[in-house]
């Protein structure tokens, strides 16, 4: 039997969480790339790290994309996340073509980190069902 759940109206639609999730991605990926700029910048770090950066920037920004774009949906978690870092990887693509020319390099350690990513927070909220044990036949009382 459903519970009695009282209805707010704050769930936007599936198309407005993916985007609003995918402008969250986009968001982070900026950030996290102007951080990464300024520690070379001020030679915390060596050129080396770049490639280690620009994989840790895209897990985090997946992650927080899909959980923006679940918590606006509400619903179908595993659906919302996966198809949220599936549209992040292709705004990456696209950036990738737009700016660099289509020079591919190191897309398959991206797909990876972003499937990662919205992966981690689509399974977050897996959760198992309770499990009764066996009693065995019931009484029958007369």
């Amino acid at each position: 039997m459903a519970g009695n759940q009282k209805v707010t109206g704050t769930a936007s639609s599936l198309p407005v969480g993916i985007i609003l999730g995918v402008l969250t991605a986009l968001l982070v990926t900026l950030m996290g790339s102007a951080v990464t700029a300024w520690l070379i910048l001020g030679e915390k770090i060596g050129d080396s790290s770049v490639g280690y950066c620009s994989a840790l920037i895209t897990l985090l920004a997946s992650a927080f994309g899909s959980e923006i774009s679940w918590l606006r949906t509400k619903r179908l978690r595993l659906q919302v996340c996966l198809i949220t870092g599936v549209a992040y990887y292709l705004l990456l693509l696209a950036m990738t073509a737009v700016f660099f020319g289509g020079i591919y390099l190191g897309m398959g350690m991206t797909a990876i980190s972003v499937l990662c990513g919205c992966g981690t927070i689509a399974l977050l909220g897996v959760r198992g069902g309770k499990r009764t044990k066996f009693k065995g036949m019931k009484k029958v009382y007369r």
